[in-house]
């Protein structure tokens, strides 16, 4: 058995080295893409809904690259790059920001500019970039996670459609209202950073979702029309011999039973409930989707850390969960927390991977990260520029909406 072993190690080796040979091109190809920190402010009288923020993220799905040729994909290395939309709590003030390469800032900026025609977009230099890279050290510690759904990606969370207050009033409810108390609260040395990487991506993510709609309602799977002549002949002697188990044709003879007309689906038996479901995930589907990381790091001067922060950010993630749906739970591969066999080496040794990753704004770098299926409104719902119904005064915005200069004006 082993004499035959080495035949095969020359496949074995090829797949290795093909793999390690796409790796450092991509790693090559996005390290060439330059990347940019830009600031979102919006002027304090502006009245908007996370829905304009879901048109947004509709355009961005633009920068979306259907196809790579080989020679992109295997030499250059070509592959779709990502946004970082990112809120930052920075001793007490809230900051709203976009990681993005430069060859997507006209794309991120007439977005925004199309919603918010008064806001003001300024690059920046990144708020990660003077802090000391080998945290957690003597002065300062993190925590921190990756969330993860709890079910399918198709199935939808609480979207922002559903944070209105049950009166005839219908009073808007900002879905953010908890996650900007709880960073407005942060004291002098502490910070947290919540980002949400984003990819997107085409119609695979909804074909699964069609594919899981069909196994609930419990839809039959179309046959596959024969690719030819023999496939013909073999379909009908297999038609014929299950027919004829099944009694629809008599061994004697070619006489049928009296057919019975088939329900394609059992969606006239479905529950109420499922069928809410179904009706959720249809429309869950119909969306663009992203491709999305979402990471909470919590790091503080050693003298005022408090680990309960991360707790309470969290806490702000749990609203959007609904019992029949989806919702968000910490990947437990994630979190710095070491129940067992040497634990604070390991707990160490994931805080700095987290920082390390949330100071790249890496994507899925490790098997460990799980990514997701976040539609454009899901997205809107966790991340928008809050109304103004919802009064922050640690989130800086333009005193007033910059006009043009009246015609006229003398010169000197």
């Amino acid at each position: 058995m082993f004499q035959w072993g080495w035949m095969a190690a020359p496949f074995v080796l090829f797949f290795v080295w093909r793999d390690v040979w796409l790796k450092w091109v991509r790693k090559v190809y996005f390290e060439k893409a330059e990347w940019m920190t830009l600031e979102l402010k919006i002027p304090h009288a502006v009245e908007r809904t996370p829905k304009v923020m879901e048109q947004v993220f509709g355009g961005l799905h633009a920068a979306h690259k259907p196809s790579i040729s080989l020679k992109e994909k295997w030499w250059d290395g070509k592959h779709q790059l990502y946004l970082s939309m990112e809120i930052a709590g920075i001793n007490s003030s809230i900051h709203f920001y976009v990681r993005t390469p430069r060859e997507f800032q006209k794309i991120v900026e007439s977005q925004i500019y199309a919603q918010y025609k008064d806001a003001e977009i300024t690059e920046v230099v990144d708020y990660m970039k003077d802090l000391p890279a080998d945290i957690p050290n003597k002065e300062y510690d993190l925590f921190g996670m990756e969330l993860m759904f709890t079910k399918d990606d198709a199935y939808p969370i609480r979207t922002y459609k559903f944070f209105e207050e049950p009166s005839t009033e219908k009073k808007y409810i900002d879905p953010l209202a908890s996650l900007m108390e709880v960073l407005g609260e942060l004291k002098q040395g502490e910070q947290v950073w919540l980002q949400y990487l984003i990819k997107p991506v085409g119609t695979e993510w909804q074909k699964k979702g069609q594919m899981l709609i069909d196994r609930i309602i419990g839809k039959k799977d179309a046959k596959a029309a024969p690719s030819n002549i023999v496939e013909e002949v073999l379909q009908f002697f297999y038609d014929l011999i299950a027919a004829v188990a099944l009694g629809e044709i008599s061994a004697g003879g070619t006489d049928k039973k009296e057919e019975r007309p088939k329900p394609e689906t059992l969606m006239q038996h479905l529950s109420p409930g499922t069928k809410d479901v179904v009706a959720a995930l249809e429309e869950s589907i119909s969306k663009h989707g992203f491709e999305a990381v979402i990471r909470i790091v919590y790091l503080a001067r050693r003298e005022v850390f408090d680990r309960t922060n991360v707790s309470a950010v969290f806490g702000a993630f749990k609203q959007f969960s609904t019992y029949n749906l989806n919702g968000f739970k910490p990947n437990s591969k994630v979190i710095p927390s070491i129940n067992y066999v040497f634990k604070k080496t390991r707990e160490y040794m994931r805080k700095r991977r987290l920082y390390t990753w949330a100071r790249d704004r890496e994507f899925t770098k490790s098997r460990a990260q799980q990514k997701m299926i976040l539609n454009t409104e899901e997205l809107a719902t966790v991340y928008h520029i809050p109304s103004v119904v919802l009064e922050v005064p640690s989130l800086p915005r333009i005193a007033a909406k910059k006009t043009e200069p009246p015609p006229h004006l003398p010169t000197l």
